[in-house]
C-alpha cells in the first residue's frame, strides 16, 4: 500500500511544485603543471567521508554535526588543488582556490562522552597565488566566489572547533562548526557552507527527537559572536530553525536576524541573543523567513522539493501582503536515485532563483544579500547563504553512478549574475566531474571544474549584445582541479 501511495502522490506532488514555483516567476600553466608534477609524488590527499547533504555536495559539515558512533575519532585531511585562473568553488567551507596552486592539510579530532563533545580542527596551508587582472566587482557583487579575497581576509587556522553539552535530549554550545539549512545540496537560502564557519552559540535538540510514533523534529536557536563590516561596525546573525518529518514528508521552517551595523546605535551581544523573542529595534534589522517542503519516497529513490523564502521590508508602508511575492526567491529540486533500472544510477536538477523583479524602480521590490552594513550577508569576503547571489539564479543538473564504495558524477551548471541589474547580466557556464573511491577508513575525491564566463564585471552593453562582440575582461574561462584523501581512525 505504501509504494502504490506513493506512486499516486508523485505526480501530484510534482504538478502543485512546478505550479507553486511557476507562479512564483511570472512576472603559462606550463610552470604549474610542473610544479605539480613535484608535489603529487610526495602528497597524500583528503576529503571527508562523511558529506555535507549528500556525497554530491562533497564538504565536510557533517563530519561534527551527526552523531559519533566511538569515543575517539581522528581524521587527518591533505588536499592538493590546481587553479588557473579566476578562484572558484562553491560550499568548500570557506576554502579559497585562487589562481595557483597549493597544499592544506588538517586533523579532525572528536570526543564524544554521553553528556558533551569536544570537537578542533588544527589547519596548515602552504599555496602558491597569482595575480590575476580582470575587471573590478563592487557592491553585492563583490562577495562572489569568482571575486579575489582583500587581505583583510584571513582564513581560520583552527575550524570545526568547539564544545557541545548533551542531557535528555536538549543540546547546547559554542564553537565555528560549517552549517547547513535546507533541502538543497548546491544552495541554501538562509545558511550554506560557502563561507567559513563563525563562532556562535546554540541551543536545541540533541539530533530529531521523536513526539509520538510518527512525527520527528528538530529545533535548534543560533546567536553569532559579533563579525565586522567594512567600517569596523559589529553585526550578528541569529536564527532559529525548525524541522518536522512525517511519514515520507518533512517541513522546514526558518527565521533569520541580522542586527547591528549602526555606528550610532547601541547593540551589544545580550541583545542579539534575545532579539529573535523581544523584536528590540527590530525596524532597523534585515530578517529572512523561508520555509520547505521535502517528499523523500525512499521505495523509488526519490527526493523532491521546494524551498521559498521571503526578506523583509516595509513596502513604502503599502500592504507587504500586496506586494510579498516582488521578494520571493526558491529553490527548486529533484534527485532520484536507482534510475533506468540500475539501483546505483542517479540524475537530478537544482534551480534557485533571486532575481530582484524587474519593476524595481517602480513598485517596492527589495534585493536579497543587499545590504552593505552586513557586508552583503557575508563573512570574511564569502557569502554564508546562496552562493550566487543577489538577482541571480542558478540552475545545476547532474547524472552519474554512486555505490556504497565509489562514485562518479557529471553535471552542468548555468549560473547569472545582475539579472535586472545591468544588461547584459554576467553568464557562467560550468562542466563538472566529481569522483570518489573509498576503502576501509580512507577515501580519495577528485573535483574537477572547466568554468566560461561572459560579459564578467559587467563590462558588456546592449551595443556588445547585438553585435555579438565582447569588451577586454569580458570573456574568462577558469579550470579548477582538486585531489583530496582522508584516513579516519576511530577508537
Amino acid at each position: 500500500m505504501k509504494k502504490v501511495a506513493a506512486y499516486l502522490f508523485l505526480p501530484a506532488l510534482i504538478g502543485v511544485l512546478l505550479f507553486v514555483y511557476g507562479f512564483s516567476i511570472k512576472r603559462n600553466g606550463n610552470k604549474i603543471i610542473k610544479k605539480l608534477c613535484y608535489l603529487l609524488s610526495g602528497i597524500f590527499y583528503l576529503l571527508s567521508a562523511v558529506f555535507s547533504q549528500s556525497s554530491l555536495n562533497p564538504s565536510s559539515i557533517k563530519n561534527h554535526q551527526s552523531k559519533i558512533k566511538n569515543l575517539y575519532n581522528i581524521s587527518f585531511t591533505q588536499s592538493l588543488y590546481l587553479n588557473t585562473n579566476l578562484p572558484n568553488l562553491e560550499n568548500q567551507n570557506g576554502n579559497y582556490f585562487p589562481k595557483g596552486y597549493g597544499v592544506f592539510s588538517s586533523l579532525l579530532l572528536q570526543y564524544r562522552s554521553s553528556h558533551f563533545t569536544l570537537t578542533a580542527e588544527p589547519m596548515i596551508l602552504d599555496r602558491r597565488q597569482y595575480e590575476i587582472s580582470i575587471p573590478h566587482k563592487e557592491n553585492e557583487f563583490s562577495v562572489l566566489n569568482d571575486v579575489p579575497l582583500l587581505d583583510i581576509y584571513k582564513q581560520n587556522r583552527f575550524r570545526n572547533t568547539g564544545l557541545k553539552l548533551h542531557f535528555h535530549g536538549i543540546s547546547a554550545g559554542f564553537g565555528n562548526w560549517d552549517q547547513w539549512w535546507g533541502p538543497g545540496i548546491h544552495n541554501s537560502l538562509s545558511l550554506s557552507n560557502n563561507a567559513q564557519g563563525f563562532y556562535h552559540y546554540y541551543i536545541g535538540t540533541d539530533g530529531n527527537q521523536s513526539v509520538g510514533k510518527y512525527v520527528d523534529f528538530s529545533f535548534k536557536y543560533f546567536v553569532s559572536r559579533p563579525m565586522q563590516n567594512l567600517k569596523g561596525d559589529d553585526y550578528f546573525l541569529s536564527a532559529w530553525f525548525l524541522k518536522a518529518k512525517y511519514n515520507f514528508l518533512e517541513l522546514g521552517l526558518n527565521r533569520n536576524v541580522i542586527s547591528g551595523g549602526y555606528p550610532d546605535l547601541p547593540w551589544e551581544q545580550q541583545d542579539v541573543l534575545t532579539v529573535l523573542i523581544d523584536q528590540n529595534n527590530i525596524k532597523y534589522w534585515d530578517t529572512i523567513n523561508t520555509y520547505y517542503i521535502l517528499a523523500n519516497l525512499e521505495e523509488l529513490g526519490l527526493k523532491v522539493f521546494l524551498e521559498i523564502g521571503f526578506p523583509n521590508r516595509s513596502y513604502a508602508g503599502r500592504d507587504p501582503e500586496v506586494y510579498s511575492d516582488h521578494a520571493m526567491a526558491s529553490n527548486l529540486g529533484l534527485r532520484k536515485q536507482g534510475a533506468f533500472g540500475s539501483k546505483n544510477l542517479l540524475f537530478g536538477f537544482e534551480y534557485t532563483r533571486l532575481v530582484q523583479g524587474i519593476y524595481y524602480n517602480i513598485l517596492p521590490t527589495p534585493n536579497w544579500y543587499d545590504n552593505i552594513k552586513y557586508n552583503y550577508s557575508s563573512y570574511k569576503g564569502r557569502r554564508w547563504a546562496a552562493h550566487s547571489g543577489s538577482d541571480s539564479d542558478d540552475f545545476l543538473i547532474f547524472v552519474g553512478y554512486k555505490d556504497e564504495r565509489k562514485s562518479f558524477i557529471y553535471g552542468l551548471n548555468y549560473e547569472r549574475h545582475g539579472v535586472t541589474y545591468h544588461f547584459p547580466p554576467e553568464v557562467k557556464f560550468e562542466s563538472r566531474i566529481n569522483a570518489s573511491y573509498k576503502r576501509g577508513n580512507t577515501q580519495i575525491h577528485i573535483i574537477y571544474e572547466n568554468e566560461y564566463f561572459e560579459h564578467y564585471g559587467f563590462v558588456d552593453v546592449n551595443r556588445n549584445v547585438w553585435d555579438e562582440t565582447f569588451e577586454p575582461g569580458s570573456l574568462q574561462r577558469t579550470h579548477t582541479l582538486l585531489i583530496s584523501l582522508e584516513h579516519t581512525l576511530a577508537f
